[in-house]
């Protein structure tokens, strides 16, 4: 049998990259869906297509679209994510990015933009906007397009809208709330102006400057590790299915062929998805 060397339990996926000195989102706090839009929004995608790196081949004319890659937020929608065993913490420049699917318009001439505001929060309660001019939208998120070839080369130099918790006066952060916006573009007279925008596209988040919030995973592992084996065991007739890091379906089954399924995977790291009815599901990582 294949040992399963680490496993954490996540509200959404674990960070898988911390050792590239970044880390993406693993957890979805709260989603309030908006108007106009709603790709990705599929439990057959969401939450997986948000979280891990930006889409790679997106560029400035090449925008992240497939529900696989991104989540529609909608019109005046609104989402909080963050990182299950992180924080954000501030340091010298951005702390961390966010990441759309912003475009060029050849015909037009400018970007295609889709701004969300950004506000952070150490306790999920009382959070803190970012402040953004509405004509320019500085300030905001969805405003600059991703370069997916150079995350893993340069993530500083990989796109999208970077923000430093320092603006704010702030230390650290644990929640990341980004609020649809794009509603001040119907107006004929901004600059941003286009008749067919539909919301805010989540693309991925990712953290440059961040710390553990506990001490080791050796001081994790056992409970997570029971838990799954409990999910496991009380509900062998339930679906699980596993995805590989790019959200793409490997393997599906019930859970009581749980063992015998991950001795047919590769060595890696994985995202098990355990629905237990249809409004309720499990999420897990595991590195086989």
């Amino acid at each position: 049998m294949k040992k399963i060397i680490l496993l954490l339990l996540l509200t959404g996926l674990t960070n898988l990259f911390a050792e590239n000195n970044f880390i993406s989102i693993d957890t979805v706090y709260n989603f309030s869906p908006g108007s106009d839009q709603n790709n990705g929004q599929s439990s057959l995608y969401y939450p997986a297509n948000i979280f891990g790196l930006p889409y790679e081949l997106a560029d400035t004319l090449v925008p992240v679209s497939s529900p696989e890659d991104l989540l529609s937020i909608g019109l005046n929608g609104e989402i909080t994510i963050g990182f299950k065993n992180y924080k954000i913490i501030d340091k010298p420049g951005i702390d961390f990015i966010i990441y759309e699917n912003v475009m060029w318009n050849r015909i037009e001439k400018k970007y295609f933009v889709e701004p969300a505001q950004v506000s952070v929060s150490y306790d999920g309660i009382n959070f803190i906007a970012f402040p953004f001019d509405s004509a320019t939208l500085k300030g905001c998120a969805g405003i600059s397009p991703t370069k997916g070839k150079m995350v893993n080369i340069d993530i500083l130099a990989s796109g999208g809208d970077g923000f430093d918790i320092a603006d704010l006066g702030l230390k650290e952060i644990k929640y990341i709330k980004i609020k649809d916006i794009t509603e001040i573009l119907k107006d004929p007279n901004h600059y941003y102006h286009d008749p067919t925008i539909s919301g805010f596209d989540l693309d991925a988040v990712v953290g440059i400057n961040y710390e553990k919030i506990f001490n080791s995973i050796a001081d994790n592992i056992s409970s997570h590790f029971a838990s799954l084996k409990d999910i496991i065991s009380q509900n062998p007739n339930a679906q699980l299915a596993f995805y590989n890091i790019l959200g793409e379906k490997q393997i599906s089954s019930k859970c009581k062929d749980y063992e015998d399924v991950i001795n047919q995977l590769p060595n890696g790291n994985y995202i098990v998805i355990i629905k237990i009815d249809n409004s309720h599901n499990e999420y897990f990582k595991i590195k086989i």
